[in-house]
């Protein structure tokens, strides 16, 4: 077993206070080679991790945890925090069915204050914690921890740009582990930031602004002078500082985030200064293990690997995954079509879109965390008469939630919205789930919605798309894969508006499938037979509108109808569904099988579906047993 002399004096954060600042650096190098050891077994987050060590080691030592507060923004860089604060033994389960989770989460400690998943809520969760402790009259410390491409979205602005008005106590830390800003690292940026912050600056700085203030006549112009040109100069010295200043923020850094002894510094310093505060701390992701370091975007994730040569295991040659299945096709469909543009909110890797992005840069717009703004402006491309495919994710399409209503739906604006992770998405948990995506798609006018239930009807509904100018419509599939070998990009399949699919054909019982659950239901129809029940099984492939000929006419013919839905039963097909059957067939349905209204937690698919009772054999014998009474 490998030795962390350092690291295992340590359970929680008051043990990390008792060790010397001076031994501080032999801290960080044995909670590094900790995380580099644990992931190199098991997988998950790792490149984020390594970049936040020193960075966590800080804040644990100088912040009085957990009664000051912590906030983490996204989450995936807090394997650090769950191992200094009580976790370092379950870090092995990390991302696992009832294991710890990959991001910070209230059910496991009360050093995680949310369930954080999404990027951008920090600054407003920490300015909303300040204003509780002032308004109950409470002493604590608030700090938001946030990074270079969280900070830009439009919530974590608007969180600033409150501060800032309002200036509560509360320190906000940018984690910049892209943005090329390294020349403001070194003796100058530290001196410079060594004065800013000591006490005796500040003190002095509002001591001289009192004095010249009362000087007759002249004071108050002085002192506005005074001020303009601190400002002026800090903004010539420091100049990423303006924003976050014109935002009412006083502005300390950059400074090297992986000198922790500076760090801690800073953040002493810092602790003494009145108002809202921004430091800005420089990182590396992946730092402390080369091939993290040399290509962070491969190590961001990972599964288990060789921790000598950083080599993951190799997967299936034959096995690609959905998400590229679309950046192929669409690919294809750009070579014939130079209007089809492609949109995506920062999920150029996740989405597929890599190989996309490099032959067609111009057709290409990462707009960055800003889901809000990517739907409304695929709108508008829509009306320009570009041909924009908007490919995004379950999860974190429901932050644009009003331009869907508002700036697509409502005008019928031909958006083709492709959903990625949509179902259940596994280890990383309820905060990406994409259960709830049909049940609001389904409620939108004008929406047309593809279920599609294999990677070649991916193909086939990306080529119908294209052309399909009628409404905006949504094709969603789940993180999955598919065969290589029988997959057919060069000669798609045509496809008809409305049309499902009748799989297999019974009188007993019914079952409408949605989507990627086809396999369950063709799975439990099997089993059935076997029991001598007759089962029909219909591929819906078209949710909205459905092929109500073949539904219809296959409830009348079957006894019973049941439908199988990767979502959450209140938010998913069925509402939709049900709302839309006549009447005198309704009296044949059964059950919804679905995911019920509560957070799903992570772990493999086929585990939570065991769980929920969601299997074929579990279906098969729950329908067995009422198909008896």
């Amino acid at each position: 077993m490998p030795s962390y002399p350092y690291l295992d004096k340590i359970q929680f954060p008051e043990d990390l206070r008792k060790i010397t600042e001076a031994e501080l650096p032999k801290v960080c190098y044995d909670l590094r080679e900790y995380i580099i050891d644990t992931l190199s077994d098991v997988g998950g987050h790792f490149a984020s991790n390594l970049g936040v060590v020193e960075l966590t080691v800080a804040l644990h030592y100088v912040f009085q945890t957990p009664t000051d507060k912590i906030i983490w923004d996204v989450g995936h860089q807090t394997y650090p925090h769950k191992i200094l604060t009580g976790r370092k033994k379950e870090l092995p389960t990390v991302r696992k069915w009832l294991g710890l989770s990959g991001f910070p989460k209230r059910e496991e400690s009360e050093y995680d204050l949310y369930n954080t998943g999404h990027a951008g809520t920090s600054i407003s969760q920490a300015l909303g914690e300040a204003c509780a402790r002032d308004l109950l009259g409470k002493d604590y410390k608030v700090a938001a921890v946030i990074g270079d491409a969280s900070i830009a979205t439009g919530m974590a602005l608007e969180a600033m740009n409150h501060g800032g008005h309002i200036k509560p106590n509360m320190l906000v830390i940018l984690n910049d582990n892209y943005m090329s800003i390294s020349k403001n690292v070194g003796s100058i940026s530290n001196y410079l930031n060594r004065i800013i912050s000591s006490q005796i600056y500040n003190k002095g700085k509002t001591a001289f602004y009192s004095f010249l203030k009362w000087i007759p006549l002249i004071g108050p112009a002085l002192q506005a002078l005074a001020h303009n040109m601190e400002t002026s100069f800090k903004h010539f010295m420091m100049r990423p500082g303006g924003l976050f200043e014109d935002l009412g923020f006083t502005y300390f850094g950059p400074i090297d985030g992986h000198d922790v002894n500076r760090v801690v510094q800073m953040l002493q310093n810092l602790s003494k200064i009145q108002g809202p505060i921004l430091l800005h701390v420089l990182t590396q992701k992946g730092k402390g293990y080369k091939p993290a370091e040399a290509d962070p975007i491969k190590y961001h994730g990972v599964t288990p690997f060789n921790k000598e040569s950083g080599k993951m295991a190799s997967s299936d040659s034959n096995k690609i995954g959905l998400s590229k299945i679309v950046g192929k096709t669409l690919s294809d469909l750009t070579d014939k079509d130079k209007r089809i543009a492609v949109i995506t909110p920062a999920m150029i890797e996740g989405s597929g879109l890599r190989e996309y992005q490099e032959v067609y840069p111009s057709h290409t717009f990462d707009v960055g965390i800003a889901e809000q703004h990517s739907v409304a402006f695929a709108g508008a491309m829509t009306s320009g008469g570009a041909i924009p495919f908007m490919c995004i994710y379950s999860t974190f399409l429901t932050r644009a939630m009003d331009q869907l209503v508002e700036d697509v739906s409502l005008m019928n604006l031909p958006v083709r919205f492709v959903i990625d992770r949509a179902g259940i998405v596994g280890p990383d948990g309820e905060t990406h789930q994409g259960l709830s995506d049909l049940g609001y798609l389904a409620g939108l006018p004008n929406m047309d919605i593809i279920v599609p239930s294999s990677a070649q009807d991916i193909i086939d509904s990306l080529h119908f798309m294209k052309d399909h100018t009628e409404h905006p419509i949504a094709i969603r599939f789940p993180k999955d894969n598919g065969d290589l070998r029988e997959l057919k990009f060069d000669s798609p399949l045509p496809v008809t508006k409305a049309k499902g699919r009748l799989v297999s054909e019974g009188e007993d019982l019914l079952i409408l499938s949605v989507g990627f659950m086809l396999p369950i239901a063709n799975s439990v129809a099997e089993i059935l037979k076997k029991q001598g029940v007759s089962v029909s099984v219909v591929d819906l492939f078209w949710l909205r509108p459905y092929d109500r000929d073949l539904v219809h006419g296959q409830i009348q013919k079957n006894k019973r109808f049941v439908i199988l839905d990767e979502s959450y039963i209140h938010a998913g097909a069925s509402g939709f569904l049900l709302n839309e059957i006549p009447a005198n067939l309704l009296s044949k349905f059964l059950k919804t099988f679905a995911l019920p209204p509560e957070p799903i937690h992570h772990g493999e698919r086929n585990q939570i579906l065991n769980h929920y009772g969601l299997t074929a054999a579990q279906i098969a014998d729950e329908l067995t047993q009422t198909l008896k009474k």
